[in-house]
């Protein structure tokens, strides 16, 4: 997705296109870090494909900013080189906006630790916020493409409460909370910020979603529910459309 600002206006009007939409008359692309960042925000919407949210913007921006850092490897992020290829008010939005992990890149920006701890608390805040309103748009989903209502809310209880530790041993205390096994919510976990054992470590909703092989959603996911589903729509086609809510590009 592109960003365009109507030419020479003050306060312009911003578009949100498709990366091969064509250019539209009388709008400029985009392509400053601080521009993007300034003019992005004000179209963050649920109904914006591609800056849905501010955890979309915010992955957007990121990709602008390793861009122009010229990152090849993760360890670029925290190399001086390509921390140095951005200007002084490119560091402070990367800063701001967490993509960088380097405490001393921080502390450049802004000397404080205790001011960067307030910020961390706050950007968890709006992140955990666009997931959870992730999360009701996908069961709104569920809900809307399922041929029966009791068959969509049998679907929605796997999601919500009925998947356990991938490996436990009941006699393990760890894995109790009063005497019971632990369960583990699929949508609470994804507002925590996991979503897949690939990337996480743990198994989380996407690989329930994908009935991901070698986890225990293989045979037992959403992809192996016996449910029918209204029209044309299949486990592929509202899983997919799922998938898109879930990384924020609905």
């Amino acid at each position: 997705m592109k960003l365009y600002k109507e030419d020479g206006e003050t306060y312009p009007n911003v578009k949100v296109l498709n990366d091969d939409d064509q250019s539209p008359l009388n709008f400029t692309e985009i392509t400053d870090i601080a521009e993007a960042h300034k003019l992005g925000l004000s179209v963050v919407s649920e109904i914006t494909k591609g800056w849905s949210d501010k955890l979309l913007f915010r992955s957007k921006l990121k990709s602008m900013i390793y861009t122009k850092m010229q990152i090849n490897i993760p360890d670029d992020v925290s190399n001086q080189v390509n921390w140095d290829r951005l200007n002084f008010d490119e560091k402070k939005i990367a800063a701001d906006l967490f993509v960088i992990g380097r405490e001393s890149f921080f502390l450049e920006v802004e000397n404080d630790l205790r001011n960067w701890t307030l910020r961390a608390g706050e950007f968890r805040k709006w992140s955990q916020d666009a997931r959870s309103r992730r999360t009701e748009i996908a069961e709104s989903i569920v809900f809307m493409r399922m041929l029966n209502l009791g068959d969509a809310k049998l679907t929605l209880a796997d999601m919500n409460q009925i998947a356990k530790d991938t490996v436990i041993d009941i006699d393990d205390v760890s894995k109790k909370v009063r005497g019971k096994v632990r369960v583990k919510k699929l949508n609470k976990m994804y507002i925590e910020g996991l979503e897949d054992e690939e990337h996480d470590g743990v198994v989380a909703i996407l690989d329930w979603l994908k009935s991901t092989p070698g986890t225990p959603y293989q045979n037992n996911g959403f992809m192996n529910l016996p449910y029918p589903f209204k029209g044309a729509h299949t486990s592929e086609t509202v899983r997919d459309e799922i998938l898109s809510v879930l990384d924020g590009t609905f």
